[in-house]
């Protein structure tokens, strides 16, 4: 009997090294080509794929924002890469890796016909696990045949359900082992392990390809203490077989390699990103001092338009102060400049409070035809988009008006026009904002005018022939 073994170990977990973005010393890239790819897909993905739901439940019963769940992966491994395995503070794990293979490169090399052999039986396994382990979601998994023996990289997450609390799906490796029948002992990751070596030997048997025996024959279940005497006498074959040893030995280093190469790509990453906000905040820093800057001016072009304003109050009080009416009469006397002054005041203030009580009135029916253009809109908005593919103004504007020609607003049927060449009818959020806005616009600046030239104090009026005031 050949002295061929299974393996079926835990492996480091290298994406990269699994998906050969990188290439190592031990892969001839020749035969990369070759490899086969059962699963591929992002872990980012796999996680959405698998808990995007249960999170969503979640969260949809969370009164308080700050208990929701944005991103599962972040909310238990923070910003940690994707491509490694990370670990969680409760000691789970992002994702786990198992290595499957069969013999070594003396008796099942790849290209001899062993290999070839041991290469159709990883294949039926590969493709049977996920069915056998159902909580055991794979989202990467390849056979790599660039390498000296044909072996299996299976990348999978643990998904277990269940939970009355909180998340009802969770990353569980233990829960998950429970829920596929291995029990909740510390030692149920093992006995799962021992039965996928069972599964592959007898597919090597169904094959033809002669295995070595293990601790216990055909048909028999290893205790955790027989598992552990195999496991030791795995250890005690590899300080015997420096052929394994080697192969093990590069495998280890490629994942290294792969990792520090990741690790650089990071730091580059994280450099060109750091840099990136550095500069966007030169650039925020230059826009608020070209502010500060415009801000200062008006500020001074303020004090230099005001400073005529608070002579002219100054004086009105002084007037009002100084032309106070004798004891027996109501009346009093002023100077034709005094008077002249005190008119040309009163007719400012009268002039400004018409400006802007004349844009509140406009402003009022602007909002009546923007409340009646929002009816009108939703009324005809099928029958205009059939007209918005013209590009002359001219016809555009023949046509919403022979669609709107009961609508006897001028101004209802001219912001259609104007909406309608720059918008969809479907926008009509945004073009009732914009519309909105616009109001609103001009209705501020008015109000703003208003306030930069409104008199402090209102003058008292006057008969314009004595120059004489009566209150009377």
């Amino acid at each position: 009997m050949a002295n061929r073994k299974i393996s079926h170990v835990k492996g480091k977990g290298s994406i990269n090294h699994n998906n050969r973005n990188h290439f190592y010393k031990n892969v001839d890239p020749s035969k990369t080509p070759n490899n086969i790819y059962y699963a591929k897909e992002s872990l980012e993905d796999a996680y959405q794929k698998c808990f995007g739901q249960a999170v969503e439940q979640y969260n949809a019963k969370q009164k308080r924002a700050d208990r929701k769940i944005d991103d599962y992966y972040t909310h238990l491994f923070g910003n940690a890469r994707k491509d490694v395995v990370a670990t969680s503070t409760n000691k789970e794990n992002s994702f786990y890796e198992i290595v499957v293979g069969i013999g070594d490169k003396n008796n099942t090399a790849v290209g001899s016909a062993d290999g070839e052999l041991a290469t159709k039986i990883l294949d039926e396994y590969a493709r049977g696990f996920q069915e056998r382990n159902p909580n055991f979601y794979v989202f990467n998994s390849v056979m790599h045949l660039d390498e000296k023996t044909p072996h299996l990289h299976i990348d999978y997450v643990p998904v277990a359900g269940g939970y009355r609390n909180g998340i009802p799906l969770r990353n569980s490796q233990s829960v998950a082992l429970e829920q596929m029948g291995f029990g909740k002992n510390k030692n149920s990751i093992n006995e799962w392990r021992i039965q996928e070596r069972k599964i592959l030997r007898e597919l090597c048997e169904k094959h033809g390809l002669e295995i070595s025996e293990e601790t216990q024959g055909r048909g028999k279940t290893f205790t955790p203490d027989e598992y552990k005497k195999m496991r030791d006498e795995v250890k005690e074959n590899l300080k015997t077989d420096p052929d394994i040893l080697e192969e093990i030995k590069e495998e280890i280093r490629a994942d290294v390699e792969g990792e520090l190469l990741s690790e650089q790509q990071h730091l580059v990453d994280e450099v060109a990103k750091r840099k990136k906000e550095v500069s966007d905040l030169q650039g925020k820093k230059s826009t608020l001092q070209k502010d500060i800057k415009q801000e200062q001016k008006n500020f001074t072009d303020m004090q230099t338009k005001f400073k005529p304003r608070k002579d002219d109050l100054q004086r009105v009080l002084k007037l009002a102060k100084e032309t106070k009416p004798p004891v027996l009469s109501s009346r009093v006397s002023l100077t034709k400049e005094d008077w002249d002054f005190v008119v040309d005041i009163a007719k400012q203030h009268a002039r400004i409070s018409d400006t802007t009580l004349a844009a509140l009135e406009k402003y009022d029916k602007d909002t009546d035809a923007l409340e009646r253009c929002q009816s009108l809109y939703l009324a005809v908005a099928s029958e205009v988009a059939a007209i918005t593919h013209f590009g002359d103004r001219s016809k555009l504007q023949h046509a919403v008006q022979d669609v709107l020609k009961d609508v006897e607003d001028w101004r209802v049927v001219a912001w259609c026009i104007d909406d309608m060449t720059k918008h969809k009818p479907s926008d009509l959020d945004e073009i009732l904002a914009i519309r909105q806005a616009k109001i609103t616009k001009k209705y501020n600046h008015a109000k703003k005018m208003r306030d930069y030239n409104q008199p402090t104090v209102t003058p008292q009026k006057a008969k314009k022939q004595t120059h004489r005031h009566d209150d009377r």
